[in-house]
This record gives structure tokens, sequence and C-alpha cells, in this order.
């Protein structure tokens, strides 16, 4: 009996930080808006068109649009080119983000978790 109910507690414990770590894995996509939408953070209207900001950049492509194309792609290569972008073009002018220290992993989340927001169904 002990060993059943022992079991069962470390059975439920692997579940529960299995569903913490794929919650803290996502991110929030209001954050990640105030983040692509600040001029002192992620700065992405500087380059492009974002969806509610007036006056946009015209550098880079517009965000809604450009994630119509990552419909069938996972979220880790979104991550990847706002995190560092050379990883896939390595003249791109896109700023390195994470490298530079400009936003951290769980801003990059949630700027993440924001673009599939406003992805173009």
């Amino acid at each position: 009996m002990r060993t059943s109910n022992l079991a069962a507690l470390g059975l439920t414990l692997v579940v529960f930080l299995a569903l913490s770590a794929a919650a803290m894995a996502g991110g929030n996509a209001e954050n990640g808006k105030k983040i692509v939408q600040a001029r002192n953070l992620g700065n992405c209207a500087a380059c492009h068109v974002v969806p509610g900001m007036e006056f946009p950049g015209d550098v880079g492509p517009d965000l809604a649009k450009s994630m119509e194309g990552y419909a069938a792609k996972d979220r880790d290569t979104v991550w990847q080119w706002v995190w560092d972008a050379r990883k896939f073009d390595p003249d791109t002018i896109m700023p390195p983000f994470g490298p530079n220290k400009l936003l951290t992993k769980e801003q990059v989340d949630d700027v993440v978790e924001y673009l599939y927001s406003i992805k173009k169904k």
C-alpha cells in the first residue's frame, strides 16, 4: 500500500513539473505586445509594420504577414529569429536581441506568443 501511494505521489509530482515547465515555456501575448510596441524595448516598429502602431518602419516585413509563413513551422524557429536572426541570415540587420541582452529569454517567449496571436489565419 505504501509503495503504491509513493508511486502515485511521484507520478503526480512528475506530471505537475512537466505541466509547469510547459506553461513556463510558452509566453504571455499581452506582455509580448507591450515589448513589441515599446520604443525602449523591442522597438520592433522601427523596422516592421506592427498591428496598432503608427509610423511603422519598412525595413523589415509586416509582422502579421510574415507570421503567415510560419503557420507550419514550430515556435522554436520563430523564437530563434527573435533571439538571434543571424542563425538564419548572417547578414541580417535585425539586432541579436538575446546575445546583446536587449531582451531576456522570457521576454522573447512573450514576443513569440504575441507574434502567434497576430498571425493571420
